[in-house]
């Protein structure tokens, strides 16, 4: 049996030897031919693995084109799901950085390139500070009537948001309206965090949010505008002096009993602390008022622009 068995493989070996070679080559012409190697591209999102805690991520692209070769067939069944973009920060650091992005492809199809290749990743740690919330008033009271005294359910309040962030915030404040209410009245003040020109930080979450305001009005008090006057406090470093000192708002209106208040024409803030300035700074300060006197808005914004102090000459100026 053997025997037979072996005798049919060996009758005519050459020819069925050049027959299955035909055979192959036949089949891969066809399979070319009807199922060819092409090439196609994806866009696909940009994701981020291994994350650390307590950071925040941002990346200067969102999605990256990749471009692979495959079958034909294989594209007929694909889609942009089955493809996968990442960038991983298992080793990334404070800071920005440039990340490889990596790839993960559906079995059978060959990567070409990844548009881009790098991405610009930023990470940015989450940190909390405490910021004094001030209460600017706006509106008008009625006629005789002025605002005697505001209370606040907590004075300071925590920020907590990327560093950066946290670094543009200069004042933490909420708007208390009159709407010519003519008795004492209280409600809820939203928080917004802003910046030196006055514009609202985003990324920044204030706690509490919001503060309970209640709004004392008093009669029959005299009103008087007068000049406010800045009070430089100590503290500054020895290598930096001042150059500038503005407040705003320059003028304040006073209220109060006549003799109380008829031989005012400036009010003075309260010392400002200058430690830890070396650049330009606007820093929130209540104003250091005289009994008998109140104001609609207690705190004014102080400008202090300091600079180096430029070094000293060698030359002689003076007598030993």
């Amino acid at each position: 049996m053997i025997r037979r068995f072996r005798n049919i493989i060996e009758h005519n070996l050459p020819t069925k030897i050049l027959a299955l070679v035909i055979a192959v080559v036949l089949w891969g012409y066809v399979m070319n031919d009807q199922n060819p190697t092409i090439e196609g591209s994806y866009t696909v999102p940009l994701t981020v693995e291994n994350q650390p805690d307590g950071y925040k991520v941002s990346q200067d692209v969102m999605t990256v084109k990749i471009k692979v070769r495959g079958p034909r067939s294989l594209f007929v069944s694909a889609s942009r799901d089955d493809f996968k973009a990442y960038v991983d920060l298992k080793q990334a650091e404070e800071g920005q950085q440039s990340c490889r992005v990596q790839t993960v492809l559906p079995y059978g199809f060959e990567l070409i390139e990844t548009n881009p290749d790098t991405v610009t990743v930023t990470l940015d740690r989450i940190i909390q500070k405490k910021m004094k919330a001030e209460l600017i008033v706006s509106g008008s009271a009625p006629p005789g009537v002025a605002v005697g005294h505001i209370t606040q359910d907590t004075e300071y309040v925590t920020l907590e948001g990327p560093a950066s962030a946290i670094a543009e915030v200069s004042r933490v404040i909420g708007y208390v309206g009159l709407a010519n209410n003519n008795s004492d009245f209280s409600l809820q003040v939203p928080l917004t965090a802003i910046n030196t020109d006055g514009r609202e930080v985003q990324g920044v979450r204030i706690v509490p949010s919001s503060l309970q305001v209640d709004v004392q009005l008093a009669r029959g008090l005299t009103r008087k505008v007068v000049s406010v006057q800045p009070v430089i406090g100590s503290g500054l470093d020895k290598g930096y002096e001042i150059a500038n000192v503005k407040v705003d708002p320059s003028k304040i209106e006073i209220a109060g009993s006549a003799e109380a208040i008829k031989n005012i024409t400036t009010v003075n803030t309260k010392a400002v602390d200058l430690s830890g300035i070396t650049k330009t700074t606007d820093k929130s300060v209540s104003l250091d008022l005289p009994d008998g006197v109140t104001v609609t808005n207690r705190d004014v914004s102080v400008h202090i622009e300091v600079r180096i102090k430029p070094e000293s000459g060698t030359g002689i100026t003076g007598k030993k």
